[in-house]
């Protein structure tokens, strides 16, 4: 699969918005019992503003975007969305995948956090070799070396 990554630009803000709510709308009542657009705009704009935000493209089309951030011993996936109409077609696990060699040539682990509702994705990472390493109250945190 051939995808390109780039950094995200002043024009893809909106659709970036929509897909923030798209991917997590139904994740988040699941797991807090309620939608707050106020406090997702929120979240969304502390990224926008603070974060190196990449987006993923397949064929010239935007498909997703990931946000990875080094720490102190460990590269942390912050994000990672995938648009709806393009999950189940092994996008994430590439762009995962990708990350996880980075990690190795810096001889880190990429640890990352996933939702409890999100069963999906917590499936997928199993599968691609994370192990979880600590449980918080909404979310997993999982690891791969």
């Amino acid at each position: 699969m051939t995808l390109q990554i780039r950094s995200v630009q002043v024009a893809d803000y909106d659709w970036l918005l929509d897909l923030h709510h798209t991917v997590y709308r139904e994740l988040i009542i699941e797991e807090f019992g309620y939608w707050d657009d106020d406090e997702e705009l929120g979240l969304f704009l502390e990224a926008w503003e603070t974060k190196k935000i990449e987006v993923i493209m397949k064929q010239s089309e935007s498909v997703g975007m990931f946000i990875v951030l080094e720490q102190d011993g460990f590269l942390w996936l912050d994000e990672i969305q995938i648009s709806p109409q393009y999950q189940n077609q092994g996008i994430g696990s590439e762009v995962i995948s990708q990350l996880i060699v980075r990690a190795r040539k810096l001889s880190l682990p990429l640890r990352l956090r996933v939702l409890h509702a999100n069963r999906g994705a917590y499936r997928l990472y199993q599968k691609l070799g994370f192990e979880q390493v600590d449980c918080l109250k909404h979310h997993t945190v999982m690891e791969t070396k």
